[in-house]
């Protein structure tokens, strides 16, 4: 199970604690009304396919998730079925106020404006300190996930 909430960067306060990053580029073979959804990514030089379920939860993206390691050179070759936009980011690995890795997604497309912040929960109910570059949490709003991005 995938347990997560995402918010808004307020500022590059973030790039300080950086501990690594990774481009990637995904897309989808599903569209954004079929469930499960079905993705493929390359980050860096690892290929994945991804299957998500929806969310158990309205507050808390709380969902089962199933990835898999794939060739890159298949998910290179399958990029022209794509369904709707794809999508490159950065992603960066950031050590936040109590310990907790926060995952920083700069996007390249399709909004090239968007600085995203994820955290992976064990619990639904974990509490977590926000660092002082979150803004707004974002994690009921669908326009914030991956998937809605990639047919708005």
């Amino acid at each position: 199970m995938e347990i997560e909430r995402k918010f808004l960067v307020t500022d590059n306060r973030w790039r300080s604690s950086v501990q690594k990053s990774e481009k990637i580029v995904q897309f989808y073979l599903t569209d954004e009304t079929q469930h499960p959804t079905v993705r493929l990514r390359i980050k860096e030089d690892t290929g994945l396919l991804t299957i998500k379920y929806p969310s158990v939860s309205s507050t808390v993206l709380a969902r089962e998730e199933f990835e898999y390691r794939i060739p890159v050179a298949d998910i290179v070759a399958q990029q022209h079925l794509a369904k709707g936009k794809i999508i490159q980011k950065t992603r960066h690995h950031v050590l936040g106020p109590d310990n907790h890795i926060w995952e920083v997604d700069v996007f390249e497309s399709p909004d090239p404006h968007l600085i995203l912040a994820e955290i992976e929960l064990k619990t639904l109910d974990e509490q977590i300190e926000l660092p002082v570059w979150i803004a707004k949490e974002v994690t009921s709003d669908k326009k914030y996930r991956n998937l809605m991005m990639a047919f708005s």
